[in-house]
């Protein structure tokens, strides 16, 4: 009897590590389970995906020149446009050489023509910054933007200059005529005080005028550099009052 009961003890041991190997297979299959994902509502199925609209539909987040003229890359090309136009104009303009008899006063034609070759260099160099200002614009160049804006403010500084020292050279020059006997010192400083109010006011003047013109190149640049203003946003920037069928609000 005792003998029977030893051998029923390693049978029912070897039977009950069957039974506990089976457990762990069964909780080790929950994990591997999918996981079920939430159906989808018949709503969420159907809506199609919203595509972003047209550039030429988006709202224009650029500015406007002048208010509401037009954007600023078309008010550059027309800027640039007319300045190499009037540029051109006042280098072949002959006025001033007939202005006066050059055998009758010599000297005030030696103080014109030691200033023409400066002011014929300048005008060359403002029509070729130009054309680069107005290539810029067009391929949207950020760099020959900027350029175009430093030149103007350096022609600025050198030409009021130039103007200063030949407004001076011509008054020491009637200074020294002294064939008209009603002349006199008195009226000399009183044509030196008109000259000299005068040129205040133009160089005034001048200033605002280039600050003004500039002004579309500041902001262009501006644009461009942001990223605003490119090839591919130019459709919902393009705006002018008169030659675009659809302009931004």
């Amino acid at each position: 009897m005792v003998a029977d009961k030893d051998n029923e003890l390693p049978e029912k041991l070897e039977q009950d590590p069957e039974k506990t190997d089976q457990d762990p297979e069964k909780t080790n299959q929950d994990p591997e389970q999918p996981k079920q994902e939430p159906e989808k509502t018949n709503q969420e199925a159907e809506m199609p995906k919203q595509e972003p609209a047209p550039m030429y539909e988006q709202e224009k987040q650029g500015g406007k020149c002048c208010g509401g003229c037009c954007d600023y890359r078309r008010a550059v090309v027309v800027l640039c446009i007319i300045s190499i136009i009037f540029t051109i104009i006042g280098l072949v303009n002959p006025a001033l050489n007939d202005a006066f008899s050059s055998q009758k006063y010599p000297e005030l034609e030696e103080i014109v023509n030691s200033h023409k070759v400066a002011l014929l260099a300048i005008g060359i160099i403002h029509i070729i910054m130009t054309v680069v200002a107005l290539v810029g614009a067009i391929i949207f160049n950020f760099y020959a933007v900027v350029l175009y804006v430093l030149w103007s403010i350096l022609n600025l500084i050198v030409s009021i200059v130039l103007q200063h020292q030949m407004v001076t050279e011509l008054l020491d020059w009637i200074e020294t005529q002294t064939d008209d006997e009603t002349w006199s010192p008195s009226n000399q400083e009183e044509l030196e005080r008109a000259i000299n109010f005068y040129m205040i006011v133009s160089y005034i003047l001048t200033v605002i005028f280039t600050l003004l013109w500039l002004y579309p190149s500041v902001f262009l640049s501006i644009e461009i550099k942001k990223g605003i203003m490119t090839k591919e946003t130019y459709p919902r920037e393009e705006m002018s009052c008169c030659c675009v069928s659809q302009n931004h609000n």
